[in-house]
């Protein structure tokens, strides 16, 4: 994005760690705080205040912190932002190639995106499908929970249904912008062996460039 003049500036942060809703939910508050206030220094160091997350709970979780908040950092989720491309006509400068109209696009309302941040996926999801040429279709029940907000059998079983809701939409894919989110779906996808594949927007998105295996060799020299 930055090669093509969509993007300013982008820097990542050196030993990056994780947000700290992690150790939140298991209790320990120590290792969180310490991991965000790591995160946020080296947020500092590089002086960018729009932080770009690939993650709905990291946005939220580390987004909506008072200490982020107080530093004037501004969180983006990547779903925002590939929308935000999408709509003023970028992605299409952005990409090699778009998709088949056969290609059927799913959305899985991410809680932490629709319920905490409060962004119309729906919206985002139709936008982004049309960018990229597929076809939107639009699961039932796509605002449930993707079933990481419970635990064991139940959140399995919940996650199951959602994937089978894909399925009866005959969806292709269901791209997603949360990391706890694709873990679930990912893991209840394969055991329920679904059609609809569970996959990470950016992903999706890359999915769509020329010189993908080019970009990733150099990244793993």
């Amino acid at each position: 994005a930055v090669k093509k003049g969509i993007i300013k500036e982008y820097k990542t942060i050196p030993n990056e760690r994780c947000c700290g809703y992690a150790s939140m939910s298991v209790g320990d508050f120590k290792t969180q705080k310490e991991n965000l206030l790591f995160n946020l220094n080296q947020f500092t160091r590089i002086g960018i205040k729009d932080i770009l997350f690939t993650c709905g709970a990291c946005t939220m979780f580390m987004g909506d912190d008072v200490e982020f908040r107080r530093r004037g950092f501004r969180p983006i989720n990547i779903m925002e932002f590939i929308y935000a491309l999408a709509k003023n006509s970028q992605l299409e400068k952005l990409i090699d190639k778009k998709l088949s109209p056969d290609v059927k696009i799913t959305g899985h309302y991410a809680c932490h995106l629709r319920r905490l941040a409060g962004l119309k996926m729906d919206e985002l999801y139709k936008e982004i499908a049309n960018a990229l040429g597929a076809t939107y279709v639009e699961m039932p029940d796509a605002t449930e929970c993707c079933g990481a907000g419970s635990e064991g059998s139940t959140a399995m079983d919940i996650a199951t249904k959602k994937v089978q809701n894909a399925d009866l939409v005959d969806a292709t894919l269901c791209p997603l912008s949360c990391a706890g989110c694709e873990a679930m779906l990912g893991v209840a996808s394969r055991q329920a062996k679904t059609k609809a594949k569970f996959t990470s927007i950016s992903a999706l998105v890359a999915s769509c460039f020329d010189d993908l295996d080019e970009i990733i060799e150099k990244l793993n020299k």
